[in-house]
This record gives C-alpha cells, sequence and structure tokens, in this order.
C-alpha cells in the first residue's frame, strides 16, 4: 500500500521499525518524522531514501549516531516538526504506528497497559492527522491481534471497550488503517457498523465469534 515516492514517518517501537526494513523494495523514499530510526539509515544507505530527511531527534544504534552526526539529517525542533499542517505538506505521506489496543469503532490506546503508564503521548495524533492533511497521505496504526501474559494467558488487543483506565491516544474520527497480521482494517468515513465489522474481521481467528456476539448484544450491529 506504500507507493514510491512516498515520504515516511515510523514510531517508536519493534512493530514500526520492523515495518521499515520491509520498505527496502521502494524507491525515491523521503523522511519527516519525529524519530530517525535505524531502518532509516538502512533505506537510505540502500538508495531506497534518496532526498529529503527531517526528523526531531534519532534513536538507536551508534551507526544511526553516527548517520545523523555526520549532517545527513535535518533535525528541527519538536514543535516544527510535529506541526500537523507542515507534515501535510509532503505529498504522499505515509504514517507508520504501533499501538497497544484498539475497541471495535477504531479507538486507539497507545499508552497505557490499564492504569500502568507505558508509553507516551508522543507525535502519534499529529502525524495521523497530517497524512490525513497530505495529498495522497495514508496513516497505518500496527497492533499484533493477541497479547501474552507472563503466564501465558492470550488475549485479543481487539476488544468491544478499551479495559478501565486505558487512554485514547487517537480517538477513531481520525483513524484510517488499523493493521494484524490478519490484515488491514480501512475505517475512514465508515459508519460504527461497519467499523465494527472491518474490526472483527483483522482480530485473532480464535476471538472473531465471541467479538462478533458481543457487538450483537451491545446493539453495535444486527443479523
Amino acid at each position: 500500500m506504500i507507493e514510491d515516492g512516498s515520504c515516511i514517518q515510523i514510531g517508536l517501537g519493534g512493530l514500526s521499525n520492523a515495518v521499515g526494513y520491509g520498505l527496502d523494495t521502494k524507491k525515491d523514499l523521503t523522511v519527516h518524522t519525529e524519530m530517525f530510526t535505524d531502518s532509516m539509515v538502512y533505506l537510505a544507505k540502500k538508495g531506497v531514501i534518496n532526498g529529503k530527511m527531517v526528523a526531531g531527534f534519532g534513536l538507536g544504534s551508534k551507526e544511526l549516531y553516527e548517520f545523523v552526526g555526520e549532517g545527513k539529517v535535518d533535525l528541527a525542533p519538536i514543535n516544527q516538526v510535529n506541526n500537523s499542517y507542515e507534515v501535510g505538506k509532503n505529498d504522499k505521506f505515509v504514517s507508520i504506528n504501533a499501538c497497544l489496543m484498539a475497541d471495535l469503532t477504531g479507538q486507539v490506546c497507545s499508552e497505557t497497559l490499564g492504569h500502568y503508564m507505558y508509553s507516551s503521548t508522543g507525535g502519534q495524533l499529529d502525524y495521523v492527522k497530517g497524512a490525513a492533511i497530505s495529498n495522497g497521505g495514508q496513516s497505518f496504526l500496527c497492533l499484533p491481534s493477541v497479547n501474552k501474559n507472563k503466564d501465558g494467558q492470550v488475549s485479543s488487543t481487539i476488544t468491544l471497550n478499551l479495559p478501565k483506565g486505558e487512554i485514547v491516544t487517537t480517538p477513531r474520527s481520525e483513524v484510517m488503517y488499523i493493521v494484524t497480521e490478519y490484515g488491514v482494517a480501512d475505517l475512514r468515513n465508515q459508519p460504527v457498523r461497519e467499523r465494527v465489522k472491518r474490526m472483527i474481521a483483522i482480530a485473532h481467528p480464535d476471538f472473531r465469534e465471541s467479538l462478533h456476539e458481543q457487538a450483537l448484544e451491545a446493539g453495535l450491529i444486527r443479523e
């Protein structure tokens, strides 16, 4: 779904960075991002990124710090880099961020596990909005379909409701694409019933039936 000539942003975390490494067959990419990542260094050295590279900071390996230190990346203040309107000036802007959970209507949590603060707000919402402003822009919020706790118990990361204490990082009105290993849910401008169906379709197969039953009981969908 990411086209040649796109301008990319990659968020914090292994999942987002892994997607970055997967772009090595693309051409003529540029960068406008809060955080410059190791995958971006890899893509730049392969010639996949061959245009402007703008970032607020770099975080990663020694190789990354050396790359940024050579002046190959234009560093700018966060309040400029994360300005949604500045982001939106980039055509074909692609925002790639990881999240922790999502409910069936598309509300996304990327910060907390219950009341426990796992991460911070960061620039996720800024870049989701920027992608919506961009001509040909796309935003992807990525998560595995299940979570496994210390006892080996597996739970769905897509739920009817976000658990108590979970903070909504990106509201459903701003979400474009939510992605799991089972597919992509396009939620742009969709009514609630269609959102619910598309979210169930990308949930882990073991949980789809129960999610469907919960959605019926809650009145979110009809038979």
